[in-house]
């Protein structure tokens, strides 16, 4: 007698992963530890004060030595703790000592890089939008800054779009100069690139653990070699370059998190990215049930394994997300920080495809926890909901059928 299918489970399934994931037991037991023997102010001069900056200090060293980076001699790499990747982007935009100059980003990042460029613009800075090509990159565009006004440029790169997932090999093709410096946003890239630290084309490096399993409310900033920054947040903590009591229990439980990412990393490369091509042909043929066209965004370029961002043709994006989490499918309509904004995506716009595309995309994005049946799950719900957006019967006020 053929066994009963079991019945598919009723528990949310969480695919947002690169806005944030779920806080590693490696890392929380790094906290609890930490909150223990680091209690006490790590600028203190008192033992308890000694012991906190012992362990602070290891646990900088610990995620440098992760990343590849120098934690030692003349030109050592040097990790600025702050409160995430926002200020990490902030402080290394901003914080550029000589200037004004020409100040380049582009639409693949993050928010908070564009705000810090515009406000160099405002101090007089010469700003150079960057396009990116049809495969997501801004190389072509950055090669071209030699035509920009004579002096220091600071260009800005991010690693992985957090609206597409696409890869940029700018980041490692390109090489800083004495005139030229070069901030990375690293953040979506981190658990998943193994590229080191001595080949990334950057002299400032943003971070935030939270991405890979980490705690929220501290980040770092990656000041390579002797590169020189000014203060954001002045204040005698981090080298002088970031005021405020550094959070110890943070910092530890940041490094177990990065040790833990990059010990399962190469397993977890290809358990993510077979989990993301299972979930993209799922929604494929669902949305094929319903007569609707499907756009990977970025099929055709180099993407990290973890996000998939996918337009369905007709569905508007916040609209499918919604029913999606009524559902019991937690979606995403871009980078959490964006993720109320009416507009659509920059960095899907910035990429030429039709116009629906970029009203209708959707982002997924999955961890080394996930799993096959979430996946199935995920997408079993997900044909339901594309049916009854279809059908015009879904009701956003209660639960899909």
């Amino acid at each position: 007698m053929p066994r009963a299918r079991e019945p598919e489970s009723a528990e949310p399934i969480y695919l947002d992963h690169a806005a944030a994931t779920p806080l590693r037991p490696e890392a929380e037991a790094a906290m609890r530890d930490a909150t223990a023997k680091g209690f006490a102010n790590a600028s203190s001069p008192h033992a308890a004060g000694r012991q906190a900056r012992r362990i602070l200090e290891e646990s900088r060293e610990r995620i440098l030595t992760a990343l590849g980076g120098r934690s030692t001699g003349v030109d050592r790499d040097r990790l600025v703790f702050t409160s995430g990747a926002t200020e990490a982007n902030r402080l290394g935009v901003l914080g550029r000592e000589d200037g004004p100059g020409t100040i380049a980003w582009s639409p693949r990042d993050h928010a908070s890089i564009q705000a810090a460029a515009a406000e160099l613009a405002v101090r007089g800075w010469h700003p150079v939008p960057l396009a990116a090509n049809l495969r997501g990159s801004v190389i072509e565009a950055v090669l071209a800054l030699a035509d920009s006004p004579p002096g220091r440029t600071v260009v800005c790169l991010t690693t992985v779009c957090g609206q597409t997932g696409i890869l940029d090999p700018a980041v490692t093709t390109l090489a800083a100069t004495p005139l030229v410096s070069i901030h990375v946003d690293h953040t979506q890239a981190t658990a998943w690139d193994a590229t080191p630290l001595d080949r990334l084309a950057a002299t400032t490096v943003a971070l935030a653990p939270h991405k890979f399993g980490g705690p929220r409310g501290i980040g770092g900033l990656v000041v390579r070699g002797g590169a020189r920054l000014r203060p954001v947040q002045p204040g005698p903590q981090e080298l002088g370059l970031r005021g405020g009591t550094e959070s110890v229990p943070l910092a530890a439980a940041f490094a177990a998190a990065l040790e833990a990412a990059v010990a399962e990393r190469s397993a977890a490369v290809d358990h993510v990215t077979a989990l993301r091509q299972r979930f993209e042909c799922g929604v494929t043929a669902a949305a094929a049930g319903v007569g609707r066209r499907v756009v990977v965004i970025g099929d055709h370029a180099p993407r990290a394994p973890h996000i998939t961002t996918i337009a369905v043709e007709g569905f508007d994006r916040q609209t499918l997300v919604m029913a999606a989490d009524l559902a019991g499918v937690f979606l995403a309509t871009g980078t959490a920080c964006a993720s109320g904004s009416s507009e659509p995506s920059p960095a899907i716009l910035s990429l030429h495809e039709p116009p629906w595309v970029a009203r209708s995309a959707f982002r997924a994005s999955f961890a080394p926890a996930s799993t096959c049946r979430d996946v199935d799950a995920a997408v079993s719900r997900l044909t339901m909901v594309f049916r009854g957006i279809a059908g015009g019967g879904l009701h956003l006020g209660s639960s899909p059928e």
